[in-house]
């Protein structure tokens, strides 16, 4: 199999447009939710409700749109637009290796797989996944603790769908933030923002519910990104309309900016949103904020994106946010960069069985500063071979005219996907980066690889982290096997990046491995961990005890999931969400009620449509 690295050609970009004048500004208070430890989470329902309609075909939920996309690209398979990179810049840096790797987040009936990582200096793992989160112990290689999200925040008694998890550390502070969203209406959504008060991400978390709907204009919240500077929190979301597919239904992509330090410490956080992010009065979507590389930078960030949903574009957006949430002055510029060639929305990626693999769409999935430039990376096309591939960037001259380099990263029969990046260099002039990526073939069950950059444009071969073990099948037609991967710095380890992806199971699910990746080789003892049991699946699943049902809608409702016991004792309600019409699958664990008979309640718009007899032996 040939590995394929193309570039595209270095282009001078201008400051063009889109000043402070086009952006808003609105001001926040936020409270404290709830305070609570995790150690004291014992009772885990873990409710999970799948759509599989709308899961059904493709990541791209309006046909419509898909089949115009799919049409228009196919047209451009085969066709050269991009030259290849030099043979004197493939595969001519070391391999990455490979240190202590184990299972992380198991499968929970949902999908998809969204992983992310936060590694502390003292230790200390946190890996998320859709709706869980785990936390490990490097120092003793015992599990912390394992739960679903909904347990995780069980002190805020919010009922809705737990989602796309994001976790960040933060080496300052010697502590973790983790975000996840809630709700998938305007009347219902908000984000969850969870600060952890020590560097022990078993004990006392702080609980901030940020409203989904802020400005009072029937949008929801979805798909968060997070960064951290010196001082502050960032989170990035887009606002869609309800009832509508995410890529038809968008309106904008807001930047939420708060004092952290108020969040460790459990105070009122002072809040700034800034919305109407726009460069020629065109929305800019799925912001994405640039991490800081060897350190956490400020007060300044900034924030990439692309167009993601076009089958070709050659635009990629620089926001800048110029300084903290009370500094005179404040504001959010853009400057659009250009390159003579394209990218792609991305191909499905195909799998030896089952459906097709999403691959959702261009947008940039992970971005870094270091050294005055941003290394970013994201999903597209190689049209020379028809495969899924990603892109690699790096924009240089901070200023009023940066610069961009592009290179594809792609194989003529392995599909790459949702890859992600981080800063693993140790000076001024070193620019390494090491960048994890999901991938597949007919031939090659769904893992995830890495490879060692240099920035400069040379690479190191394609190193497979996790091999996959079956095909992946969930739902029919596409398969959902991740939306993002995690990747992240050890800051006080300069070489080493913690990665967590997806991996098929036997069972033909997908589950995370977590990984150590180094540019450096490890002592001996450490080079083959994954044959070491006290390491490998070292937790039992604490949701494979759990009861699904498959039940069908005939039209957009507000559903509540209830259960009670057989004298008609409400025991607990689940769930209430908003829940698509179609096929539709709910799930919960039984570890939390004694042996015994109940009865399962799903109403609709308060009208009681299914019961459904729960044994648990």
């Amino acid at each position: 199999m040939k590995n394929n690295y193309f570039s595209l050609s270095l282009l001078i970009v201008f400051l063009v447009a889109s000043s402070n004048s086009l952006a808003q500004r609105s001001d926040f208070i936020i409270p404290l939710s709830a305070t609570s430890n995790v150690s004291g989470n014992s009772t885990d329902w873990n409710p999970v409700i799948i759509n599989l309609d709308n899961e059904v075909g493709d990541e791209f939920a309006d046909q419509a749109l898909l089949n115009e996309q799919k049409e228009k690209l196919q047209k451009l398979i085969s066709k050269p637009h991009h030259p290849a990179l030099p043979q004197t810049s493939r595969d001519i840096l070391d391999t990455p290796y490979i240190g202590k790797n184990f299972a992380g987040n198991n499968y929970d009936n949902s999908v998809p797989n969204d992983n992310e990582i936060a590694v502390s200096n003292s230790g200390y793992i946190i890996s998320v996944m859709n709706s869980t989160i785990f936390m490990y112990d490097l120092n003793s290689d015992t599990v912390i603790s394992y739960m679903s999200l909904d347990a995780f925040a069980t002190s805020l008694g919010n009922t809705q769908s737990k989602y796309d998890p994001k976790v960040i550390y933060d080496p300052l502070q010697n502590k973790f933030i983790v975000v996840f969203l809630a709700g998938f209406t305007h009347n219902t959504s908000t984000i969850i923002v969870a600060f952890s008060e020590s560097d022990q991400p078993g004990q006392s978390w702080n609980f901030y519910e940020l409203p989904g709907n802020p400005l009072n204009d029937t949008l929801w919240s979805d798909y968060p990104m997070v960064a951290l500077t010196e001082h502050e929190l960032f989170i990035t979301v887009n606002h869609l309309h309800d009832n509508q597919p995410w890529q038809t239904g968008w309106v904008r992509t807001v930047i939420w900016q708060m004092n952290k330090l108020g969040g460790y410490n459990g105070d009122t956080l002072s809040s700034v949103l800034h919305d109407d992010i726009s460069f020629n009065e065109r929305g800019i979507r799925n912001l994405c904020p640039v991490k800081g590389g060897s350190k956490l930078y400020g007060p300044d960030i900034y924030f990439l994106s692309d167009r993601n949903l076009d089958v070709m574009n050659d635009s990629i957006f620089l926001v800048h946010l110029s300084d903290t949430i009370n500094a005179p002055g404040i504001e959010v510029t853009t400057q659009v960069l250009k390159s003579d060639i394209p990218y792609f929305v991305p191909v499905n990626a195909k799998q030896s069985a089952g459906g097709d693999l999403a691959t959702n769409d261009a947008r940039v999935l992970g971005a870094f500063y270091e050294n005055d430039r941003i290394q970013f990376v994201g999903n597209t096309t190689d049209t020379a071979t028809g495969t899924a591939a990603i892109y690699h960037g790096v924009i240089t001259d901070l200023g009023p005219a940066p610069s961009l380099i592009l290179q594809i990263i792609s194989d003529d029969t392995i599909h790459y996907a949702y890859p992600n990046i981080s800063y693993a260099g140790d000076e001024i002039s070193d620019n390494t980066a090491i960048i994890d990526m999901l991938r597949s073939a007919f031939v090659l069950f769904p893992g995830y690889s890495a490879m060692v950059t240099d920035g400069n444009g040379s690479y190191s071969p394609i190193k497979n982290v996790k091999d996959g073990l079956s095909y992946h099948s969930v739902i029919p037609g596409t398969e959902r096997w991740g939306d993002y991967s995690g990747s992240q710095r050890k800051y006080d380890e300069p070489g080493k990046v913690w990665v967590n992806g997806s991996y098929a199971t036997l069972s033909h699910k997908v589950e995370t491995w977590i990984s150590e990746i180094s540019l450096d080789p490890f002592p001996l003892s450490i080079n083959n961990p994954i044959a070491s049991p006290g390491i490998m699946n070292a937790f039992p699943n604490p949701f494979s005890d759990n009861f699904t049902v498959n039940f069908m809608l005939e039209k957009t409702s507000d559903c509540s999931f209830d259960l009670f016991d057989m004298n008609g004792k409400l025991v607990k309600i689940l769930m209430q969400e908003r829940v698509h019409p179609g096929s539709n699958q709910f799930s919960f664990s039984l570890s939390p009620v004694a042996k015994g008979i109940y009865l399962l309640a799903i109403s609709a718009d308060g009208i009681r449509i299914a019961s459904e007899k729960v044994v648990k032996d």
